[in-house]
């Protein structure tokens, strides 16, 4: 069905997810079981699991995670789309969208309606479990009782749950769709343990940055270019992402090297992608069509011949939503365009725009003409 093929959740085998086991029951057990009742003595505040409730006490923690997008993980893309789902993809997909059971079941009492209230993936999903609260650390005593001390929260398998399609998952190229724990896994950054957390939770930082954030981006892109004499030569690699860079199908990354006229036009030669390309159809199914991204450590070279007097210009321009915007979401406006209400239609075109509007330039670099000896590019002003 090309409902299903489209949503890129319906490959998350919830029943073989990793877990963590604590006290005889997984940790991760998506969804995240129903927390039920708090304890006869809990006082209001704490019996609210909300993240604007936690975020009284743990201000910097909530400011954080409002800036992250796990707390946009209950998008306009998701909810455009649940309506005209099977019950089996839908509960795939919130699963780690809206992981909590609760959320699940106030989508099939309120449908759509309701959408904008499912909790997404927030400080209980995390944090608590049947009104227990578990952390990096323990606590003895606080206004919601002690905090069990769970190692795993400063470990990489705390995240593979959403992070990483089953073994059971399809497989295009021998790779899963997601697969950025195994990517890590196999990277020297898992030998030297260094987690997830370090890069995306510095300090203990609840923003979890990724390629949405420049700043990220630019310390995972390493990227120098300079003017030789037959051209432009541009080395670039992935000098610190822990996995492939992008490591989703979604995002892509371009980098243009263009020469410029005597009069000032910037004329792009040449355009390199990096990016996992995927080619779906109801005859074929999934197709991998490129998988031109930087894998851990990986670098490459790139070069354009330019005459000498001609100056050059090398931009990188981030693109993290570009799979959905270009295919997903037009495809799936386009085949559900007489069943779709009116509501779901209009979040399916916001995430479109969304998406587009989320693009970036994240390096500008101009190259001189030929001076006789070679030269590094500069940074144009502003990047």
């Amino acid at each position: 069905m090309l409902q299903i093929a489209l949503v890129c959740s319906a490959f998350l085998l919830v029943c073989s997810l990793a877990s963590l086991v604590k006290g005889g029951a997984d940790y991760w057990s998506l969804p995240i079981p129903a927390q039920g009742p708090p304890p006869a003595e809990t006082i209001e505040l704490v019996a609210d699991l909300s993240a604007p409730a936690c975020g009284i006490c743990h201000v910097q923690q909530f400011a954080d995670w409002q800036e992250s997008w796990h707390a946009r993980s209950v998008s306009p893309g998701l909810l455009g789309q649940l309506d005209q789902l099977d019950g089996g993809t839908v509960l795939s997909c919130l699963a780690c969208h809206a992981p909590r059971e609760e959320a699940a079941a106030r989508w099939w009492t309120e449908g759509l309606k309701g959408g904008a209230g499912l909790a997404p993936v927030d400080c209980t999903a995390c944090h608590v479990r049947a009104h227990i609260r578990y952390g990096p650390r323990a606590r003895s005593f606080t206004p919601h009782g002690p905090v069990i001390a769970e190692s795993r929260f400063r470990k990489s398998d705390f995240c593979a749950p959403c992070h990483q399609f089953s073994e059971k998952a399809p497989r295009f190229n021998g790779k899963p769709l997601q697969d950025t724990y195994a990517e890590w896994r196999r990277s020297r950054y898992a030998k030297l343990d260094i987690s997830c957390q370090a890069c995306h939770m510095p300090g203990g930082r609840h923003r979890m940055s990724g390629i949405h954030d420049p700043e990220l981006t630019r310390r995972a892109l390493g990227l120098s270019a300079r003017r030789t004499a037959a051209g432009l030569e541009v080395h670039l690699g992935n000098q610190g992402a822990g996995h492939a860079l992008p490591t989703y199908v979604t995002p892509r990354l371009v980098v243009t090297l263009a020469g410029i006229t005597p009069e000032g036009m910037v004329e792009p030669l040449l355009n390199h992608v990096i990016a996992r390309q995927m080619e779906w159809s109801e005859e074929t199914g999934w197709r991998e069509l490129a998988d031109t991204r930087l894998l851990p450590d990986q670098w490459q070279t790139l070069t354009l011949a330019l005459p000498a007097e001609r100056r050059a210009r090398v931009k990188v321009q981030v693109d993290p939503g570009y799979d959905y915007h270009q295919r997903v979401y037009p495809a799936l406006l386009h085949r559900w365009a007489g069943v779709l209400e009116p509501a779901a239609r209009d979040l399916l075109e916001q995430a479109r725009l969304e998406g587009v509007a989320a693009s970036y330039t994240l390096i500008e670099l101009e190259c001189g003409v030929w001076s006789g000896q070679e030269q590094e590019c500069v940074s144009v002003q502003g990047f």
